[in-house]
């Protein structure tokens, strides 16, 4: 799957998508929010879960380089140089 084809879905069908095909990687409280990240196909996802009223509000595509700096203190690679 490509970018703009899953930035085109309805938010219920991506979220529907994720949850059957998608794997959770990480996950990473901001402000009111857990937003978590996926990975589906050959792309990182987003969803932002407010707490506070129960529903996801954004369901987002995010770049590899943003993967890596909003979640470069959970990405572990010690099992690499083992």
């Amino acid at each position: 799957m490509k970018t703009n084809e899953f930035e085109n879905l309805e938010m219920n069908e991506k979220v529907a998508m994720l949850f059957a095909q998608g794997t959770e990687l990480l996950e990473r409280i901001y402000m009111y929010y857990i937003v978590k990240l996926y990975s589906l196909d050959n792309l990182y996802i987003e969803i932002w879960y407010h707490q506070t009223l129960h529903r996801i509000d954004k369901v987002f595509v995010v770049e590899l380089d943003d993967v890596i700096h909003l979640y470069e203190k959970q990405i572990n690679i010690s099992d690499l140089f083992s």
